[in-house]
C-alpha cells in the first residue's frame, strides 16, 4: 500500500491536530521566571549602599556642632585636687608648702590667671609655676603654693572649710572659682597654723569680702554659683 505522499514510514506522518467539537485551543502566556536569591541580594545591597551615601551627604552638609557651639565656660573645664603638704612649718617660722593638681575635664584648655585665699592673716603665692599657666588635655599642672603668715590674729587656726579662690580663663569667660579641696587640705592648712602661732589666743576667721560673680566648686558635686546681682531690683 502507497503512503499519502508525507513519508513512507509504515505508521505515516501526525497531520494538524484540530478540537473536536469545533473547540479552539490556544496557548496560556508564557510564565515568567521570578528573581533569583542573588539577584534579591544584590537588591538589597545596592539599596543599602544608595541610603549609606544618602545619610553621609546629608551629615557632611551639616555643620559640626562643637564648630558653632561656644566652648564650656572655664569653671565647667576645671578640676583641682589636693595633693598633701610639701614642706611643714617649723616653730618660729612662717611659712609653708602645700600642693595642689589642676586638670581639664573636656578637650578645651583654659589658663590659670591667678591663686589666692579668703584669709587677710595669710598670703599666698606660687612657687615655680609662672601665671598664665596653661592647663589642657593631658596636660596637668601642679601647682606648689607657698602660705605665709602675716598675721597670727587673722588667720583661723581652725579653718573647717577654707577656700581657694582661682582665677580661670579661656575663650569664652574669665571666671574666679572658689574651690573646696577637702578635708586633707584642711587638716594640713590648720596644722601648720597651730606651728606658726602656737600662743595667739585670737582666732577670728576673717574672710576677704566675696568676689562677684564667682563659683564655689565641691569635690565630685555640681556647681553653686554665687549670686552677684543680691542688690538689683530683680534679685530682690
Amino acid at each position: 500500500m502507497s503512503g499519502t505522499g508525507r513519508g513512507d514510514s509504515a505508521h505515516g506522518a501526525l497531520g494538524p491536530v484540530e478540537a473536536a467539537g469545533g473547540t479552539e485551543v490556544r496557548p496560556g502566556p508564557a510564565r515568567r521566571p521570578g528573581p533569583t536569591r542573588r539577584q534579591w541580594y544584590g537588591l538589597a545591597a545596592l539599596l543599602l549602599t544608595a541610603g549609606v551615601l544618602l545619610a553621609a551627604r546629608e551629615h557632611a552638609g551639616r555643620p559640626a556642632p562643637e564648630a558653632n557651639s561656644p566652648p564650656p565656660y572655664p569653671s565647667q573645664a576645671a578640676a583641682f585636687s589636693y595633693l598633701g603638704p610639701l614642706r611643714d612649718a617649723v616653730p618660729g617660722g612662717r611659712e609653708f608648702t602645700l600642693k595642689v593638681r589642676a586638670a581639664a575635664t573636656g578637650r578645651v584648655p583654659y589658663a590659670i590667671v591667678a591663686v589666692r585665699q579668703e584669709y587677710r592673716g595669710i598670703s599666698t603665692s606660687l612657687d615655680g609655676t609662672a601665671l598664665p599657666a596653661t592647663v589642657g588635655p593631658g596636660r596637668p599642672a601642679e601647682l606648689t603654693l607657698v602660705y605665709r603668715v602675716t598675721d597670727c590674729a587673722a588667720a583661723p587656726r581652725d579653718a573647717g572649710m577654707p577656700l581657694l579662690d582661682v582665677t580661670l580663663r579661656n575663650t569664652r569667660a574669665i571666671q574666679t572659682v572658689s574651690q573646696i579641696l577637702g578635708a586633707d587640705y584642711a587638716r594640713d592648712l590648720s596644722r601648720n597654723l597651730h606651728i606658726i602661732c602656737p600662743d595667739t589666743d585670737i582666732r577670728t576667721s576673717t574672710p576677704v569680702p566675696a568676689i562677684p560673680d564667682s563659683v564655689i566648686r565641691y569635690p565630685d558635686t555640681a556647681l553653686i554659683t554665687r549670686v552677684s546681682e543680691a542688690a538689683s531690683p530683680s534679685a530682690t
